[in-house]
């Protein structure tokens, strides 16, 4: 029976140590760290209110603590809460609402650089639209003026004005004339020894 209450006790201690429970001195205090779990012992450090400890172990009105240094010693339970001090609460509150106050200043700047990015695109975009309107435009006008040329093109492609067959048919009938005079000269000449008849 002994070895079982023993067993339940070293347990007991075992469990205890293992859990790593975290705890906080209370607002407004400094508490002294010392060697043993009893009053006026060696001071190991003294800790200010909000300095977050590792318990170690638990013995009657004190606990064994372990500091963020890595020291070690006993500190009175009574001054020691699980809940986060008030103050400390308001100093991470505020630390947090500086940190979200400049996120949110820098996310104005990006905005206005955004704002101004747009402007600027929305100005070039501008001027893109209205250089492209002046180049449909002048488009329409060529096309235009080529379906004008094309309409004349067809409309007197059959067609040679009369002007130029009436002075064509002349200058051939004169040139069929002269060839004819030159030829019958040319073969009368021949047949009468070079004279003229």
């Amino acid at each position: 029976m002994t070895r079982l209450v023993v067993s339940f006790a070293l347990l007991f201690m075992i469990a205890n140590t293992c859990v790593a429970e975290t705890l906080y001195v209370t607002d407004l205090l400094r508490l002294n760290v010392s060697e043993k779990p009893q009053p006026g012992g060696k001071t190991v450090t003294t800790l200010n209110s909000g300095d977050p400890l590792t318990v170690l172990e638990r013995q009657a009105g004190y606990v064994k603590v372990q500091t963020r240094d890595g020291l070690t010693g006993w500190a009175k339970s009574a001054y020691l809460v699980a809940d986060k001090p008030a103050r400390l609460i308001v100093a991470e509150t505020q630390e947090k609402l500086t940190q979200t106050q400049e996120q949110l200043s820098q996310a104005r700047e990006d905005a206005k650089s955004a704002q101004g990015e747009a402007v600027k695109y929305r100005k070039a975009m501008q001027t893109a639209e209205e250089t492209l309107q002046q180049q449909n435009s002048q488009l329409e006008n060529i096309e235009q003026q080529n379906r004008k040329y094309a309409f004349s093109t067809m409309k007197y492609a059959s067609s040679v004005p009369i002007n130029i067959f009436l002075i064509a048919g002349i200058l051939l009938f004169l040139l069929g004339i002269l060839l004819g005079w030159y030829i019958m000269d040319y073969r009368l000449r021949k047949r009468h020894g070079g004279f003229r008849i």
